[in-house]
């Protein structure tokens, strides 16, 4: 099954209103996936399909006033939330564009504003990024020589689990139709096409055993 970008759109347009409340089971895990990326003040951030923003508020507690926050989500409806996070906290140094990851590009803003590189990385919940070979190089190729990447996601239960692992997956593929429409390809390891761009992979599962923090750094060229 190929990637939706429309069908994903407008279920994030559905959604959008509720999304922050529909989603608060695993701001806890989103939470562990910043915090793994151990920031630090000054540096600039690559959001990866940022959302409504949620995690921007830690993000920007960790690189300070002098670092650079960069996102961007293919949903107009949930950068809008996003947008209103940033004016409410009154955030200068955030960076937001609308975009696909396969086209997105930071290069000119990076120059314009004398930035850094990304020296981090953060894919929280973005399934369909993370499957496309596309998305990854463009927006690898834009990121700082072995930066730091957190990922975090769902993941279904391992086979080894059965038989509870049967009823469990379905719920998920059944709970996940609207936040993924590439559910086909590596939902079991959302991280594998990733995983093989970076060095030091390290995977942490957490109750209950969907949810899962995974960290590294980028290979070298």
């Amino acid at each position: 099954m190929a990637l939706d970008p429309g069908k994903s759109v407008a279920d994030y347009r559905a959604l959008a209103a509720r999304y922050d409340h529909a989603t608060r089971r695993i701001n806890g895990v989103r939470r562990r996936a910043v915090a793994a990326l151990v920031l630090q003040p000054d540096e600039t951030v690559l959001d990866v399909g940022c959302g409504t923003g949620h995690c921007f508020a830690q993000i920007l507690q960790a690189i300070g006033s002098g670092g650079h926050l960069l996102a961007f989500d293919h949903s107009a409806d949930l950068l809008a939330i996003a947008q209103s996070r940033v004016a409410a906290g009154g955030w200068r140094n955030v960076s937001i564009v609308e975009s696909r990851a396969e086209s997105v590009d930071f290069r000119d803003a990076i120059a314009r504003h004398g930035m850094a590189q990304p020296a981090a990385l953060l894919f929280s919940y973005v399934h369909d990024v993370m499957q496309s070979d596309a998305a990854l190089d463009n927006l690898l190729a834009q990121a700082a020589p072995r930066a730091r990447v957190a990922i975090t996601s769902t993941r279904l239960w391992p086979r080894s689990w059965w038989p509870l692992c049967v009823p469990v997956n379905r719920y998920l593929y059944r709970t996940h139709e609207r936040y993924i429409t590439h559910r086909e390809e590596n939902f079991d390891r959302p991280w594998a096409k990733l995983a093989e761009r970076m060095e030091g992979f390290q995977l942490r599962v957490y109750w209950p055993g969907w949810r899962y923090v995974a960290t590294g750094r980028l290979r070298p060229a």
